[in-house]
């Protein structure tokens, strides 16, 4: 096998894997942004009360760990756009 061979399929493989991360952070980005969304509406029902607070913290919870995972679904779509991109060096 040359060598050439051996690259292209531990670059396919690495391909195959950002694009497995950056759809799974896509898939959990929505749902923790859907939380987010009705963990917030419910805390405006009981707003000023101890449960309003701690719902309200779940929110914020929920809505940076859905940034989160959009920024590492760029990030692992970045990678993978890198490794398909071939240059003439």
């Amino acid at each position: 096998m040359s060598d050439v061979a051996a690259v292209a399929r531990v670059v396919g493989r690495g391909r195959r894997f950002a694009r497995f991360v950056a759809v799974v952070a896509v898939l959990l980005a929505g749902g923790n942004l859907i939380a987010w969304g009705n963990r917030w509406y419910i805390s405006t029902w009981h707003a000023g009360t101890a449960y309003g607070y701690d719902i309200l913290h779940a929110a914020h919870t929920a809505l940076v760990t859905g940034l989160v995972c959009l920024v590492v679904a760029a990030v692992a779509a970045a990678v993978g756009w890198r490794l398909r991109v071939v240059r003439a060096d």
